[in-house]
Order: C-alpha cells, then structure tokens, then sequence
C-alpha cells in the first residue's frame, strides 16, 4: 500500500467513527432511559475484564480491540496439551511446529503467528517478553500454572514495543489464594508421552514439579519421493523436567520463577533421486538437543496508587550435538537472555483515564562457535489517553518513543495508536483501531558467520488497520472484525554466493481478512463456540517477477461444544486451517502444503472432592497432518489418561 492510500484509509476510518459518534449522539437523549435499563449477566464472557489490551482493566465488550481469553477452567477442560496448543487452537492463529504441541529442537523453534504474520507476534509471561531471536516460545511454561491467557490481535506496539506485528499474547499465571492450601499428585500415561506432577499451594506460595516423557517416532515428517521432504526424520526418546514457583511476597508484590530442562534428540536420512530412483545418500544426521531455561519476574501492583512495575528475566541456553560420525558439538550453541524494566502510573480523571510509562529492554546472544557475542538495548517512553467524549462513544491516544542502541545502526521510532469505542448499548459495541508495529532484525543477524551486508538489513515496519462489533444477546455471543495489514522489509532468508542461506528483507508483507466467532451458552450442561476467518496474506519479494505471493494459510475454522453435568465434562474441539501456502523446499516436490484438521476430545470425571480421571484423545480422526511446510507431521491418534489426587 502506498503513503498515499495508507493516508487516505487512515483518515477515512477516523472520519467515519467520528461523524458516526455525532450523527448518533443526537439520538442518545432520547435512548438514554433505555440503555440504563438493560441488564448485566456477569457470567458472560464479553464481561471477562482484559488487561492486556490497553494496559489497564476492561471489560473485553468495551475494549477497542480483537481479543481472545482463555481461562484456566478452559485450558482443564479442553485438555490443552500445552500453552502453545491452547493458544494455536483459537481463531486468527496460526503456527509453525515440527513437533507435538509446539515442541522445538534446538533452534528449530516452535512458533504462534497471528494473522499470518510469522516472528511477529510478542508472547509475555506477566508481562515479561519470551521472545528471544525473534521468536516467541512457551516450552517453559507449564500449562497446569496458567491463571488466563490474553491474546490481542492487531498491532500493538504502542503499548509494547518492538515485535507486536501481529499482535500479543499475555500468559498470566496463578497467584496465591487466601484460605486456600492444597498438595495434588498427578500422573499421566499414555501410548506417545507420560508425565509426573506434584503441586503444592497455600495463601502465600504455589510450587510446581514434573517430569515427562515422549515416546520414539521413526518417522516424524511426511516423506517419501512424492512428498515435500526428502529427508526421512525420526525423533528419539525425549524428556524434560520443569519447576515452578509463584511466591505472594506482599499483598502488592510477587516473585514468579519457571525452569525448563529438556532434552531430545532428533535425526534423519536424506534421499536423492540417482538415474531415475530414490535412493539413501550419504548424509546421515544424528542431533541430540540440551535446552535450559529460566524465566523469572518481580510484580509489583499498587492497590490504591495506581502504579504497576515488572523486574523480568528471560535465559535460553541450547546444546546441540551430532553423533555421525562422532559426536561433536553443533554451531547453532548459543546463550541468549532478555531483561526487561517496566512502570507504568494509571490515572482516572472522571469517566476518563490516562497510562503513562516507562520501559527499559536489553537482549543478549552469545554464539561460541563464531566466539561473538551481541547485545541490544532499548529505551521507551509510552502514553495512552482514553477521552469519553459522549456517554457512548470513547476515543483513545497512543505514542510510544523507542530508543534503541544496535550494534550496527541505532533507531529512533515513533509509533502512535488511535482507537474508538462507540456503545449502542450495553450489549453492543463498535470499535475501530488502527497502529503502527515496528520491529528489529534478530541479534545475532548482524554478525553470522555467513556473508552478510548488515547495512543492508532494514527494520520491519507497518500499520494495521481494523473495525469490528462485539455484540451480545442473551445467551449468545457475537464478535467480528475486518483488518488489513501493510508491513514492509519483511525478514526472510535467502541465499548468498556460497549457496548459504543468510537472513534477508524478502520484500512488503500484506494481508486483508475478516473474523468471525459465535458462541452460546444453551444451559448448564451444554456451551458451543463457532468460529471462522478468511484472509490474503502475501509477500512480495522484489527480487522475483512473480509479484505477490502466498505467505500463510487463507482459510480457518473453529468448533468447540463443552458439555458438564454432575460429576463429568467433555470437551470436543476442532480447528480447520485450509488453502494453505505454496511449498518449495531444496530437496522435495514443489506442492501446495495439505489441509489441516486438527480434532481433539477430552473428558473429566470427578470421582469424589480428592480424586479425578481424565481421558484425552488427540487427532481423533487419524489424519496426517502438517505443522510446517517442510513436512513435519503431528502425531497420529494417541491418547492421555490422567489420575489427580489431592490430599
């Protein structure tokens, strides 16, 4: 999209919810009676509050934003495998894995994109970034800890800075409850994975231990000589141990701490067509992957003074080894951790509010084979004013400065934010945001061992616009949204002179589309979500003549039915992601990437106050399901029975 056109939209889109605001304020004197009486059903969920969003407390009906809540009570039912597979399983995300439920293998990493958008999506744990070169995992993070979790669609880089290109995820773990203490033992068994976990919690601390299992897979991608992937991958017997610690320090100040140690191992075989057969060659791969981290956080929120400030930590480090035709150590071993300071001040002026703060980031990457290290800093200053200017209609302000300091070339961004909520009634809001998103090359692009004219690496930067309705009706749920997006420099990789491949700006990244999600609650035993979305991502590399081209899959569906009664629930979640990008890998056929469709169940039963069974069945209907386009496959049927006993 043009300046131009971008101006055009940019200026059409605050007109239009201007001039509605005053065309419709005439009306309110009259409808004023009438709105006041409409009542509120507080189990709803368009009356969930969201933080996330705007950075302070909202009901998610009155929030200017696409935004999506996933409750704990959620993620149990729905017998979510992990927080990525809770998070993949929504409208409007999309993801790049090459192992169940988002499991990585070295710097292979499992990744969430939102609206197609791929490494630009900023996934926070109470607020402290997980991103690290990039990407955003949440392999540390149990699942069982997660109080809720927030995703925030459109960019939001205002309020967060660098990475939110298409959007936020903010995991927001349990806390300590007064009156409460409990000690649960857990075990799970199943024909891919075990697991073993004790929690033990009161008013003031949750600890969390486990340790699991995956089974061997001989055959972890799609391979064969018609198929996108020559190289026949198997994955070996992996484990991983995870520790988690939530401490209620004061009754305004916390400490949470999460430790990942994993470890797997990963190899294949490449084929090569040899006068007109597929043949072996002689390329064997054997990887064993050592991965460590630690993510720790300082939480201060004041009660009465309106003040909330974050102390993180973020540590990645990753060992990789291959045993053909010794062992040795591979060159993608790094070292990388994040730090980050932020205070925010929150005002109320009347119906109106005011967050200004400040923000404080330093990411570093140690790369001991090619004995560099990098490290980058960063410095903001961000402010955000919501004005009521009708009783019905509110309009909000954003600008954030970032100030960064790279190792090549320092940036200055500015990036501002508008936003309107317009208030039929109680039940019915219209909403409009638009915002810039900017984000940087990863660390260590800057200094690969692979030719690289660093110079020439430029910053991803664009705007995404959007308009929805979030309407609700009784028992019934409505949301909608219409967004584009237009981002240019977007990162890629080509090749150089030596045929290595060396991270690159592949050209302008767009994407228009629409979403959509029903949901209704029929009675106390049966709830059904519905959801769907068709978009347009593409690329346009201006080294080719091809023009704009397919980045991700178009199409989306979403089909959710919670059942409870007495002593059971079930849950039956399937999600569709269809007409899906082209795939032309180095040693494959070119082809379109299969459809996806991913249907699990899970059913709970209570046998008393201390005892529970769970039963988990995963790809229910057995398909061959790819993660990636290089052809990596999600497990076949399997299953998960989980006994939970508290004392």
């Amino acid at each position: 999209m043009t300046r131009e056109k971008k101006l055009t939209t940019a200026v059409c889109m605050t007109l239009a919810g201007m001039s509605f605001a005053g065309i419709v304020h005439a009306a309110e004197q009259t409808g004023a009676a009438e709105s006041t009486a409409i009542a509120e059903e507080d189990t709803h969920a368009l009356n969930e509050t969201v933080v996330t969003a705007q950075r302070r407390v909202k009901r998610d009906l009155d929030t200017p934003a696409t935004t999506t809540i996933i409750t704990a009570k959620e993620i149990e039912k729905a017998g979510y495998r992990s927080v990525y597979e809770a998070i993949d399983q929504q409208i409007g995300a999309t993801s790049t894995s090459f192992g169940d439920a988002g499991q990585d293998y070295g710097l292979s990493a499992s990744r969430i994109s939102l609206r197609g958008y791929d490494r630009g999506t900023l996934v926070m744990v109470n607020g402290v970034p997980m991103n690290l070169k990039n990407y955003p995992s949440t392999e540390g993070i149990p699942a069982s800890m997660v109080e809720r979790i927030e995703i925030v669609k459109g960019a939001a880089s205002t309020l967060y800075g660098a990475e939110a290109m298409g959007g936020v995820i903010n995991i927001i773990l349990k806390q300590p409850t007064a009156g409460e203490s409990a000690f649960t033992l857990s075990q799970t068994l199943g024909n891919q994975f075990k697991k073993s976990e004790a929690t033990y919690a009161d008013d003031r601390v949750i600890i969390d231990v486990s340790r699991e299992w995956t089974k061997e897979r001989p055959h972890s991608n799609d391979f064969g000589r018609n198929k996108v992937s020559w190289t026949d991958w198997w994955v070996g017997k992996g484990k991983k141990s995870r520790v988690g610690i939530i401490a209620k320090l004061t009754d305004e100040l916390s400490l949470n701490y999460n430790y990942l140690e994993g470890d797997i191992t990963r190899g294949g075989i490449k084929y090569r067509m040899s006068g007109g057969a597929f043949v072996p060659s002689a390329t064997r791969y054997s990887y064993r992957y050592n991965d460590n981290r630690h993510t720790t956080s300082l939480v201060y929120q004041g009660k009465k003074n309106g003040i909330h400030a974050v102390l993180g930590y973020n540590y990645r480090k990753v060992d990789g080894y291959d045993f053909v035709p010794t062992k040795k150590q591979l060159p993608s071993r790094t070292r990388m951790n994040g730090q980050i300071f932020d205070v925010q001040k929150n005002w109320k002026f009347g119906k109106d509010s005011m967050v200004l703060g400040y923000s404080y980031q330093r990411e570093a990457i140690d790369r001991p084979a090619q004995k560099r290290t990098g490290v980058r800093t960063g410095n903001s200053l961000y402010a955000s004013y919501s004005k009521q200017i009708t009783p019905k209609f509110n309009m909000t302000l954003g600008l954030r400065g970032e100030f960064i300091n790279d190792l090549i070339k320092d940036q200055n961004v500015f990036m501002p934010q508008f936003q309107t909520n317009y208030q039929f009634d109680r039940n019915t809001t219209w909403y409009i945001n638009m915002g810039k998103a900017f984000q940087m090359p990863t660390v260590d692009a800057m200094f690969t061992s692979r030719p690289v004219n660093a110079n020439d690496l430029k910053p991803e930067e664009g705007w995404t616009y959007e308009t929805g309705v979030k309407i609700r009706r009784g028992h019934s749920t409505w949301k909608a949204a219409i967004y584009h997006m237009a981002m240019h420099n977007k990162f890629g990789w080509g090749l150089n002179s030596a045929g290595e491949n060396i991270p690159i700006n592949i050209g302008d990244f767009r994407n228009t589309g629409i979403e959509v999600e029903y949901s209704r609650r029929f009675n106390d035993m049966w709830k059904l979500v519905l959801g769907g979305s068709v978009s347009n991502p593409q690329v346009k590399d201006p080294r080719t003549s091809a023009g704009w081209e397919q980045e991700s899959g178009r199409l989306a569906g979403l089909v959710r039915i919670d059942y409870e009664k007495a002593k059971w629930q079930g849950n039956l979640n399937l999600k569709y992601l269809g007409d899906r990008e082209y795939a032309s890998t180095s040693a494959g056929v070119p082809q379109d990437t299969p459809d996806k469709l991913q249907v699990n169940m899970n059913i709970i039963y209570t046998a008393g106050k201390s005892d529970t069974v769970a039963l988990g069945i995963y790809n229910l209907l057995n398909r061959t399901n790819y993660l990636n386009h290089y052809g990596s496959i999600d497990l076949p049927r399997n299953f998960r029975l989980t006994y939970t006993h508290a004392f």
